[in-house]
């Protein structure tokens, strides 16, 4: 029986790194692309049977079709995970040129280059597209202007992406998953930033293995998009209907967060 393929960007660590494991569990052959090659590779032998790491910058349009082409002569995909993705914070008019064009490439071009590229190697045999939103992607976020935007076109494509796939009868299933915060190098990295008070305001951030098992589950179910935890999107959908409550209530937090960042 030929081994079904899965892909992961931004796979050297993290909830990249964590799905990955997961799909190998469930008998895929992986393919972890990120843009330390290198990092992509070891942890392509951590996740072992048969893993293959690349070396993949998600800001080249072209280079998805490539990744997905690398990956079609392993096997048939299956399973496209667009994990990649890059987070600053601070107010939003004080982001340098650079920052607003990275964030912009690699957390929305990325995710539409490598869905488009997914759907192209899976429209005739079927699989998933499992793209990383955020929760921030449903509520204010003080410090997180240019990350929540960016995470709300993600979720904004990927239910628009899986309408095109059902009106064209397209078998293939497009799903947003939308996380709190995860304890992952890309959040403890931003503990001593004053503009990242806000991540650090509310519960003990999750635990990446526990984001993937969730993603996982979503690909297989009829939901488009999903919060995690599920309480956590119930408040912030409560927050977001009444932006004059919802907005100060947020600056509370982050205020909360800030304590609690000097206590760290």
């Amino acid at each position: 029986m030929t081994q079904t393929i899965a892909v992961v960007t931004g796979a050297a660590q993290g909830i990249g790194l964590a799905i990955a494991h997961r799909l190998a569990d469930q008998g895929h052959r992986v393919v972890l692309t990120d843009v330390d090659g290198e990092g992509a590779e070891r942890s392509a032998a951590a996740v072992g049977r048969g893993a293959v790491g690349l070396a993949h910058d998600v800001r080249d349009v072209a280079s998805h079709r490539e990744v997905a082409a690398e990956a079609e002569k392993l096997g048939p995909v299956k399973v496209w995970v667009n994990n990649a993705g890059i987070l600053h914070t601070g107010s939003c008019w004080e982001h340098t040129d650079e920052q607003l064009t990275a964030i912009l490439d690699i957390n929305v071009r990325g995710v539409m280059a490598g869905s488009a590229a997914a759907v192209e190697v899976m429209k005739l045999s079927g699989g998933g597209i499992l793209n990383l939103a955020s929760i921030s992607a449903l509520t204010p976020v003080p410090g997180l202007a240019l990350y929540a935007a960016t995470k709300a076109a993600v979720l904004s494509y990927t239910t628009s992406l899986q309408g095109d796939l059902s009106a064209a009868r397209v078998p293939v299933r497009a799903r947003a998953l939308c996380p709190d915060v995860v304890a992952t190098k890309m959040v403890t990295e931003q503990e001593k930033q004053s503009g990242a008070a806000v991540l650090f305001s509310g519960p003990k951030p999750l635990d990446a293995d526990g984001v993937a098992r969730a993603g996982l589950v979503l690909l297989e179910s009829r939901q488009i998009f999903r919060v995690v935890p599920r309480w956590r999107g119930t408040l912030v959908r409560t927050l977001d209907a009444a932006p004059s409550v919802g907005v100060p209530t947020l600056n509370l937090m982050a205020k909360y967060g800030a304590w609690r960042q000097k206590r760290l």
